[in-house]
C-alpha cells in the first residue's frame, strides 16, 4: 500500500538536499534560485503517478551533481543517475545516500548496455538534449528501451521561439548559449565524439519535442512552458519584473516561457 507524499515531505527532502551543498555558494543563491519551481514541478508530476517506495525506480539523465537524485532518494525512490562526468561531490554524495551512478556520454551510440531493459518507472531528462550532438532521438529511443510499460519521462529544454529569441537574431547577438565554444573547440576527436555540456548543440521548437518522444515511442501526455526563477546574479530590476503577477502568467506562454516542460508515457 502506498502513502501520499505530504508538502512537508517534500519541503524536508529538498531541505536536506540543500544541505548537502551548503558549502556551495554558486548552487544555493543561482542555480536552485533558478531551477526550484521547475524541479518541484517534477516531484509533484511524479509522485502523483508514481508514489516512492523501494521497488520504483527512477532515472536522472544528466545528473551533473545529483541534486534532483539525491531529493527523489530522499522521497524515497530507488535512484539512478548518469552523466558523462563524475563530479568529486556528486561522487561522495551519492556513495552517502546509496545512488547507483552509471558513467555514460550521451552523444554515443547504443547506449545503457548494461542496464536491463524495462527497469524504471520515471526517467528525467532535464535540460539535456539540447546538449546532444550525436543522435537526440537515438538517446530518446535508448531511455525508452529502459522504461516499464506506462512508465513516465519528464523532459524540460530551453525555448527558442519567444520574444527573446527574436530579439537576439534582431540584435544580432548569440542565438544559443556556447556558441564560441561551438566555433572554438572540436566535437569529434579519434576517441569519438566528445560530451560538451558548456554548449547547446541545437534547441528546439514544441512540435520538434512532440516529434521526438513520438518517434522514440512515447505518448506526450502533456507539455507547456515554464519561466525561470531569479538568481542573486540578477538585476534587481529583472527581479522585480519576474516577480510581478502578469509576467509570471506570460512564462507561461510560448513567447515568453523560457522552458519546455514535456510528460510522455511508454505505450
Amino acid at each position: 500500500m502506498t502513502t501520499a507524499v505530504t508538502q512537508s515531505q517534500i519541503n524536508s527532502a529538498i531541505a536536506a538536499m540543500l544541505n548537502s551543498f551548503r558549502g556551495n555558494q554558486w548552487m544555493l543563491n543561482e542555480h536552485w534560485a533558478l531551477v526550484e519551481s521547475h524541479v518541484r514541478l517534477m516531484i509533484a508530476d511524479t509522485v502523483a503517478r508514481f508514489p516512492p517506495g523501494p521497488d520504483t525506480r527512477l532515472l536522472d539523465v544528466g545528473c551533473f551533481n545529483g541534486y534532483v537524485s539525491i531529493i527523489f532518494k530522499r522521497l524515497g525512490y530507488d535512484v539512478t543517475g548518469t552523466d558523462a562526468c563524475e563530479l568529486e561531490d556528486q561522487r561522495a554524495l551519492f556513495a552517502e545516500s546509496g545512488i547507483e551512478f552509471v558513467r555514460c556520454n550521451l552523444n554515443e551510440s547504443h547506449l545503457f548496455s548494461e542496464i536491463v531493459g524495462q527497469s524504471f518507472d520515471v526517467v528525467i531528462i532535464a535540460q539535456v538534449i539540447e546538449h546532444i550532438l550525436n543522435h537526440p532521438l537515438g538517446l530518446i529511443r535508448d531511455l525508452a528501451r529502459l522504461m516499464r510499460p506506462e512508465a513516465l519521462m519528464i523532459l524540460t529544454t530551453p525555448n527558442p521561439a519567444t520574444v527573446m529569441g527574436a530579439w537576439r537574431a534582431l540584435t544580432g547577438t548569440s542565438m544559443l548559449w556556447g556558441t564560441q565554444e561551438f566555433i572554438d573547440q572540436p566535437k569529434i576527436d579519434a576517441r569519438g565524439i566528445i560530451s560538451q555540456g558548456d554548449i547547446h548543440y541545437r534547441e528546439y521548437t514544441n512540435a520538434e519535442i512532440h516529434h521526438l518522444l513520438e518517434s522514440a515511442g512515447l505518448h506526450v501526455e502533456t507539455s507547456h512552458y515554464l519561466g525561470l526563477g531569479n538568481g542573486n546574479s540578477q538585476s534587481i530590476i529583472k527581479r522585480i519584473v519576474k516577480h510581478n503577477p502578469l509576467t509570471q502568467k506570460l512564462m507561461t506562454s510560448r513567447l515568453f516561457g523560457s522552458n519546455h516542460y514535456f510528460l510522455a508515457r511508454k505505450r
